[in-house]
């Protein structure tokens, strides 16, 4: 698992330096036509609305026996568009419990946060800004926060397949749990977006991000797919690993979460 995240940065910007592609349109193409810009608008008396999308999730799992355990974790999104700008946001937490035959309990808690705006210079090309929060409780740090600007491009759209990919240059700040010492560094922030519609009615996404710092890279993967059982509802499983390169002592590197949630798009 570790030698597959340190592939990651590589595989990334081999990906952006070799599409002539990306060259080509995002340096030289055509700004966004006003048939594009106007797809994400809603004519009004009033002129351009943007438009609105959502999803909140939900699990919860309970096991009893010898031990027993409960967890909890949701996660809420809401996103924006409206002419050449995107904007999405993203909550998400995680909670669980765990207590044994002696009656000794164990609690585990995460909570994240990401705030993302896009600007469409043409049909594939764009500059983004993200800004990215993580609590995680034992983690060996009290928070991990980071900041980046950079350039992105749409290698493949169609009707069934989306495929971003990301370059930037920021920020991050961690504050260590044990000293309360703060730590910043510059980073380099490589990042790519998959999206398939497998039909109707199911869908995959995987998101993969590096973040690339003198001290510590930090590293994550999310793979989720989500099937209808209503219009606006749908079961999801999801599969997310963070890895970083350098951890206070005492803590693991990689963490891994699996969820099934209920998740009402709205």
């Amino acid at each position: 698992m570790t030698n597959y995240f340190k592939k990651i940065p590589t595989i990334l910007a081999l990906g952006l330096i070799s599409s002539s592609a990306f060259a080509d349109d995002f340096f030289l193409g055509k700004p966004a036509s006003s048939e594009e810009v106007d797809e994400n608008c809603e004519q009004t008396e009033q002129g351009c609305e943007g438009k609105w999308a959502g999803s909140v999730e939900f699990g919860y799992v309970a096991v009893s026996g010898d031990n027993e355990s409960d967890s909890l974790n949701g996660r809420f999104t809401l996103g924006y568009e409206v002419g050449r700008w995107r904007h999405a946001g993203a909550l998400a937490t995680q909670s669980s419990s765990t207590e044994d035959s002696n009656g000794v309990k164990t609690e585990a808690r995460k909570f994240t946060a990401q705030a993302k705006s896009d600007y469409k210079f043409s049909k594939y090309a764009y500059a983004f800004g993200i800004a990215d929060y993580d609590d995680t409780k034992d983690s060996g740090f009290d928070y991990q926060a980071s900041l980046a600007l950079g350039a992105g491009y749409r290698f493949i759209e169609d009707e069934s397949h989306t495929l971003d990919g990301e370059l930037g240059f920021g920020t991050r700040e961690s504050k260590i749990e044990a000293t309360s010492e703060t730590n910043s560094e510059g980073i380099v922030r490589l990042a790519g977006l998959y999206k398939w519609k497998i039909n109707k009615n199911a869908e995959f996404e995987q998101k993969l991000s590096s973040e690339i710092g003198d001290d510590n890279t930090v590293s994550k993967s999310y793979s989720g797919l989500s099937a209808n059982i209503m219009e606006s509802l749908a079961l999801k499983v999801s599969y997310s690993v963070k890895h970083q390169s350098d951890v206070p002592v005492g803590n693991e590197k990689t963490e891994s979460v699996t969820s099934f949630t209920v998740v009402y798009s709205f």
